[in-house]
């Protein structure tokens, strides 16, 4: 056996691009979420949905008009979200594969790894976001395409009016996942403890939910509830279903997530220049 010198003049490995090293993070966290809590409460949302739905317009279709003059085939699609359960169901999954997605990594001091050079700050936001989003997305978007495909082949929906249910439930889900996604991320930042980080998020949701509809209650004025990501996710449901008696603007509301959005994941990008980072 030799003793051999280093070899100063080998050249350092290449590194992946960015996209792949953000891919590999985004990969990572979906796996790790995938837990039984995850998947338990993603069944739940899926059966709080289709089945008011199939329930909904197999009585229309067989008994007609259930109240008064009969509704469109397109308000129908609305129902789930007025019984409550899927925006319940999907708060609790939020607040589960949200808490410890920047929490966990304080915590673990994986964080200062994450941001050593050459994993930038963007970098490890956009795939942390993408983390949750997916799982978000799961449970705000996919229940209602699946339904949607469901009753356009049991016959209960026409082609177009199924592929304007379907883009309603995207383009609520989309919206409404990028609001919720930022406000978990956000939350997250703000602690090395991932309960504190879920019990906020839920809070939060519950919490501003239950404070507005109280304000406009008591002085009567509507415009408070478009403080409620809750509250503009069913204004923006019912805009794009066509509900009538909806006592908030679809577009202000949806501007409101969008913005809620924007915000939260641009506070969270700040919170995390104050990280302890390792330089190459």
């Amino acid at each position: 056996m030799s003793i051999r010198p280093p070899e100063y003049d080998r050249a350092p490995p290449a590194l992946r691009p960015r996209s792949a090293r953000v891919r590999a993070i985004v990969e990572e966290g979906v796996r790790e979420r995938t837990r039984a809590l995850n998947i338990v409460l993603l069944a739940f949302i899926f059966i709080v949905v289709l089945l008011p739905l199939g329930f909904i317009f197999y009585f229309e279709a067989t008994f007609g008009s259930l109240v008064g003059s009969a509704p469109s085939r397109l308000s129908l699609l609305d129902f789930p979200f007025e019984l409550d359960f899927w925006m319940f169901f999907l708060i609790l999954l939020t607040a589960s594969v949200g808490a410890a997605s920047v929490a966990g990594d304080r915590a673990t001091r994986a964080l200062t790894l994450y941001l050593a050079r050459p994993i930038t700050r963007t970098d490890y936001l956009a795939a942390k976001t993408g983390v949750v989003g997916i799982w978000v997305g799961l449970g705000a978007i996919l229940p209602g395409l699946i339904g949607v495909v469901i009753l356009l082949a049991l016959g209960y929906l026409s082609l177009p009016v199924a592929l304007e249910g379907a883009g309603g439930y995207l383009l609520v889900g989309l919206i409404g996942t990028g609001a919720f996604t930022g406000l978990a991320i956000l939350l997250s930042s703000l602690t090395a403890r991932s309960t504190v980080a879920g019990a906020g998020i839920f809070g939060s949701l519950i919490g501003v939910h239950a404070v507005v509809a109280v304000l406009s209650g008591i002085s009567g004025q509507s415009s408070y509830l478009y403080l409620s990501p809750i509250e503009d996710v069913l204004a923006m449901a019912k805009g794009v279903f066509g509900v009538s008696g909806n006592s908030l603007d679809p577009w202000v509301a949806g501007a409101g997530m969008v913005a809620l959005a924007g915000v939260t994941l641009g506070l969270a990008h700040e919170l995390l220049r104050g990280a302890e980072v390792v330089e190459e």
